[in-house]
């Protein structure tokens, strides 16, 4: 049995989920990668590995069958005795198949590929892993939502309904099993810079931030800021948070940013700080 914490993270081969593994394993977790391909996973894994740090690559498609998704958390937990955290950050949107519309241009299909990747996948590996949590009365589950979620997104009716489920389930799932000892929360994240393996496949160490006029602080976050969000939820500072869904957003959610330039109001000539 494996004497660390262990923790499975989805869609972990890019972006915010290379950026939650990485500091997962910094943390000290013994880190699940888990990607649609394994080779994606197994380039994530490797990296830590040769860092020093204790990680497995798994392939793990979450819009299979609830059966299918079963059978590969069976797998890592006689892999590995134990999966104290689950961060289901496997998602994406209709850009994902060229098919992102205005509502009235949508298609059903279109539709049922977005749920089942965002709201249906993170309930399969939900449905997977309670047992393992409950018997060992302990657990922490983080689900990726999103500001489309918590505001709506024009052009993205069917990503935000979906985004929008997963901050409910993770509310209601947070009351039926916080007696067990397993906490539940989800993050909704705002604009966040890419992070993606490279052509040549190598993964990227590094991102950004970018100026932008989309939100209060004038810039875009990165999958590190994000990164840390979930190392905090993950950790025993955070054990009385439960039910709970967090903004990551730079203040986008606070509203239009035309008044941005009001701040000047509150300096003098110089640039000091009025206040």
């Amino acid at each position: 049995m494996q004497t660390k914490r262990v923790a499975v993270i989805t869609g972990a081969g890019g972006g915010i989920g290379l950026a939650v593994c990485r500091r997962l394993a910094k943390d000290g977790f013994f880190v699940v990668v888990t990607d649609v391909t394994r080779e994606r996973a197994a380039t994530v894994a490797d990296e830590l590995v040769s860092a020093g740090y204790d990680a497995l690559a798994v392939a793990l498609d979450v819009c299979q069958d609830e059966a299918e998704v079963t059978s590969v958390f069976a797998d890592i937990f006689q892999r590995t005795g134990r999966i104290d955290l689950l961060v289901n950050n496997a998602g994406g949107s209709a850009q994902l198949i060229d098919k992102r519309t205005d509502f009235v241009q949508s298609e059903e299909s279109t539709w049922q590929f977005v749920f089942n990747l965002n709201l249906l996948g993170t309930m399969r590996c939900v449905r997977a892993v309670l047992g393992y949590m409950m018997a060992a009365g302990y657990g922490r589950i983080i689900n990726t939502a999103s500001i489309a979620g918590r505001c709506g997104l024009p052009g993205w009716a069917d990503y935000s309904a979906a985004k929008a489920g997963i901050i409910g389930f993770t509310r209601t799932l947070a009351m039926e099993v916080g007696q067990c000892g397993i906490t539940v929360n989800s993050i909704s994240p705002g604009l966040i810079e890419r992070m993606r393996p490279g052509e040549d496949g190598k993964l990227p160490q590094d991102c950004q931030r970018k100026t932008t006029h989309g939100n209060w602080l004038g810039h875009t976050g990165t999958p590190q800021d994000v990164a840390a969000l979930i190392a905090f939820l993950a950790s025993e500072e955070a054990g009385y948070i439960t039910g709970e869904d967090f903004l990551i957003d730079g203040g986008r959610a606070l509203g239009p940013t035309s008044q941005a330039g009001r701040q000047d109001l509150f300096k003098t000539q110089d640039g000091e700080n009025k206040l």
